[in-house]
This record gives C-alpha cells, sequence and structure tokens, in this order.
C-alpha cells in the first residue's frame, strides 16, 4: 500500500499479510483515497483528523502526508495498533502531530469526547456488515465531536447506504464501483443562511 499525495507521495505502507482472521479487512482502495483527497486537500493544512477504524492506518497517515496538523488513529485491533505505530515510526512522523488509540470505537469516542476534542475531519470506515453508521453518526452529534464546518466522511457498501435520522445532513454522496463515500455536515442550514 503506498501513500498517494503529499509529502510522503510514493512511500510504503506496510500492511498485515491476509489470513483468516484479517480477511474483515477492507483497506480503502487507491481510488476511493485519491478522490476523498482531492476533495480535501485544499482544506486540510493544520487540521485535526480522526481515522476511526483506521486498520494499518492508510487514511489517516494520508491526511498527515496532505498537512492535517494532527491525526488520532482509533483501532481496536492491538496488531493494527503496532503496525500503525510502526508506519508512522519508519515514516519519520513527528510524535507530537499523532496518536494512536487502541479501543473499541464506542469507548474511544467518549473519551475523546471527555478530553474536549473537536475535529475538522472524521473518516469512518467500519466493518460494513456491522451496522455501526447510525451509531457512529449519533456519537459524534451527541458528543460533539465535529467542528461546525467540519465533515463526518462514512466509506459504506453502495449496496445498503446509510440513511441519516435527517437526510439534510447528507451533504454530498459518491459511488466508486461498490463503495459509496458520504460527506456529513450537522449544520447544513447555517451554510443555506449564509
Amino acid at each position: 500500500m503506498r501513500i498517494i499525495g503529499g509529502k510522503l507521495k510514493g512511500k510504503r505502507i506496510k500492511t498485515l499479510p491476509k489470513r483468516d482472521d484479517t480477511k474483515l479487512l477492507r483497506p480503502t482502495t487507491d481510488r476511493v483515497k485519491e478522490s476523498v483527497f482531492s476533495i480535501l486537500n485544499n482544506y486540510l493544512e493544520g487540521t485535526t483528523f480522526l481515522d476511526l477504524f483506521a486498520g494499518s492506518g492508510n487514511v489517516g497517515i494520508e491526511a498527515l502526508s496532505r498537512g492535517a496538523g494532527k491525526v488520532i488513529f482509533v483501532e481496536n485491533d492491538k496488531r493494527f495498533c503496532n503496525l500503525i505505530k510502526e508506519n508512522l515510526k519508519k515514516l519519520g512522523i513527528e510524535k507530537d502531530r499523532y496518536e494512536v488509540i487502541c479501543d473499541d470505537y464506542v469507548k474511544a469516542l467518549k473519551k475523546l469526547a471527555k478530553r474536549g476534542m473537536v475535529f475538522d475531519f472524521i473518516y469512518a470506515d467500519p466493518p460494513y456488515e456491522k451496522g455501526f453508521y447510525t451509531r457512529i453518526v449519533n456519537m459524534v452529534k451527541n458528543l460533539g465531536l465535529l467542528d461546525r464546518d467540519g465533515l463526518l466522511i462514512l466509506e459504506e457498501p453502495k449496496k445498503h447506504p446509510f440513511l441519516p435520522e435527517d437526510e439534510k445532513w447528507i451533504v454530498e454522496r459518491r459511488g466508486y464501483g461498490t463503495t459509496l463515500v458520504t460527506f456529513v455536515n450537522f449544520h447544513p442550514e447555517e451554510e443555506e443562511n449564509v
């Protein structure tokens, strides 16, 4: 897996070998990553970015490469947490620009809220079949983890798209093969009144 843009463009990210117990890992494809980051690219400099269900750290490392000020990686599998740390160290990324939280996403989001963390971008790529989307959206909204102008970006299966409580929250949806990327903001009415 490689970094496709920014200061670290072309560098490789290590992943775990594919085995039966890692078959649920579905890394974000280069096509999806390139498309998402071409949308975010002019807005990333100095931002806070949360990579939820981080896996190998692919998306969060891409954000760091493109200028994000701080990225927090959340992953509950210790093997992947260690892999993220190894990748960040190998790439020479300063320790004050990232944090790796090895915990369940629910506990991690609650801990981040207690610390008063607010993110410009939250990228969530949970296992498709687990149905975590509604809970993720509700927790991010109710815990106040997203900046007013921030975006929650959900990578989901095109066959079974997430349906939010309020359709106005969906800023945009883009399809890439079998993947759907949904951009969510909780204050769209404020933007309309500007």
